[in-house]
């Protein structure tokens, strides 16, 4: 169904409602409301059992919009069920293939010779999916934390000659984000061509007033899908959850740090805030800028990608990885980062370790887990033990007993909250970025992931998941199973929302 018919029923749902329920009628106008009500219910759920769903999601919609029917459909109108049928987003999918499309190949004989058999499998699939080539002059920089990754981001913003990118699905306005904010309004007086788009969910704490300072320093400032138009748009459920810096084609940061005080380990509630996040230079840079130049192209009407895609990056004095760089979002026809995560667990031979501060896996994932630990791999995952979100947290904790009962080791970290987003296969390979492994992750948000085969990054990536497990807790399955009646039932509804969350 398109927008517009979606909102006519809605409507019509809504007054005939309100004279069935308010309005003295005589027994033929009741009569008429009442089939009037009973037609636009039967027509909803037939339009959402056409849909290409599970049959649990759908049975589960279409209960909720007969017992609840107002309430009900609002939120299946604005929960991004329109993304699935190809409705929203159709521009910016159409600007996405166009470039990716055209830009160069990148010889199939680079990735051949210097992959093995499990990594090739791997970056054909995100080949076939995102239109991105793995990328063989590259060097990437692991960094641990905030009090790694900041000082590192400053320095580059400041080293800046010709432009600044960003994009971020947090920005606060608070010490960390006026330091940036300072930076970046510098560096625009200097003449710097500086770009910025933000989140407008996730940067509820972006004062208006420093927006507009930015603004009339020369910073160009754009908000993702703003929250006011949202009702209107259907698209408030979709945010860009990504994390991208792009300096001059010559440096690009990316990974699970946002800008605000938390991520940086300085604000009192997270003194010690663990993350991830990365330091890219090299060929891998192109993916991440054309990432950024059409979302920014999408939102603002104006296409600068010829302007820069075609710019020279240097080469980096050190060549240290081969990476590929995975975008995801609404816009595309597939899941891309669930199938993505579903392609490298089925590649792994020996062992899989997880690290993510949401877990709400698809169906997909799910088994492909459960498998994995059944023909005998070694599974970890690792997740934080406090959280920031109760209906993500509880529902995460409903899939506790088969994945233990299958031999996957679950840890939660206890230091303080984890928030990056690791996945390692054997040894050799390893994702890391913006895409946790829930449902909004693979259905609702922008995101992107960096994926590195071999080299010292995944090194350094896999011992510090290491010392991660050090200051975790590792759950136990006998234990886990005599947890309170209150902790089973709280499980359980947060697990019947799973399909919807």
């Amino acid at each position: 169904m398109k927008p517009h018919i979606q909102l006519l029923l809605l409507t019509i749902l809504g007054i005939a409602l309100f004279f069935i329920l308010l309005i003295p009628l005589s027994f033929v106008f009741q009569v008429i409301f009442g089939l009037i009500y009973i037609g636009a219910v039967f027509t909803i759920s037939f339009y959402i059992m056409l849909e290409r769903r599970s049959s649990t999601n759908t049975i589960l919609w279409i209960f909720f919009i007969f017992f609840v029917p107002i309430i009900g459909y609002f939120f299946y109108i604005y929960s991004g069920q329109l993304s699935r049928q190809g409705i929203l987003f159709q521009d910016k999918r159409r600007k996405a293939q166009e470039v990716f499309r055209t830009e160069e190949p990148v010889p199939r004989i680079q990735a051949t010779e210097r992959l093995n058999e499990q990594q090739l499998a791997v970056s054909k699939v995100i080949q076939s999916l995102a239109d991105t080539h793995v990328r063989t002059r590259g060097h990437v920089s692991i960094l641990t934390n905030g009090q790694e990754a900041f000082p590192e981001i400053m320095e580059g913003l400041k080293k800046a000659k010709s432009f600044i990118h960003m994009e971020y699905y947090l920005f606060n306005s608070d010490e960390t984000g006026y330091e940036i904010m300072d930076i970046l309004m510098e560096k625009a007086r200097e003449g710097v061509k500086v770009r910025l788009l933000y989140d407008s969910a996730g940067s509820l704490k972006l004062k208006k007033k420093d927006v507009q300072k930015m603004k009339e320093a020369g910073v160009e400032v754009h908000v993702f899908l703003p929250i006011k138009t949202a009702l209107i748009t259907q698209t408030f459920n979709f945010r860009n959850h990504r994390k991208i810096i792009v300096i001059d084609n010559d440096i690009a940061f990316v990974g699970g740090m946002n800008i605000g005080d938390e991520y940086r380990g300085i604000s009192e509630e997270f003194p010690d805030w663990r993350d991830t996040h990365t330091v890219v230079k090299g060929m891998p840079i192109k993916e991440l800028h054309l990432i950024f130049l059409i979302d920014w192209w999408y939102i603002t009407k104006e296409n600068i990608i010829e302007e820069f895609s075609r710019a020279v990056i240097p080469e980096p004095k050190e060549h240290n990885t081969d990476a590929q760089i995975v975008p995801s979002g609404p816009h595309n026809q597939h899941q891309i980062m669930r199938d993505v995560y579903n392609a490298l667990i089925n590649s792994a031979k020996e062992r899989i370790m997880i690290a993510t501060p949401y877990f709400v896996p698809s169906r997909e994932i799910h088994s492909a887990l459960r498998i994995a630990a059944q023909k005998g791999l070694e599974v970890k995952l690792l997740i934080p033990k406090p959280s920031d979100n109760w209906l993500t947290y509880y529902a995460g904790h409903s899939y506790f007993p088969e994945l233990l009962e299958d031999g996957i080791q679950i840890y939660l970290y206890e230091k303080d909250f984890m928030h990056h987003k690791i996945m390692i296969v054997d040894d050799h390979t390893v994702s890391v970025g913006t895409a946790n492994m829930d449902l909004r992750s693979f259905y609702l948000n922008f995101e992107v992931n960096v994926i590195m085969y071999g080299g010292q990054p995944v090194e350094q990536i896999i011992q510090n998941y290491h010392s991660d497990l050090e200051d975790s807790m590792k759950v136990d399955h006998d234990q886990f199973m005599k947890r309170p009646l209150s902790e089973k039932t709280k499980e359980a509804i947060a697990r019947m929302f799973a399909p919807l969350l």
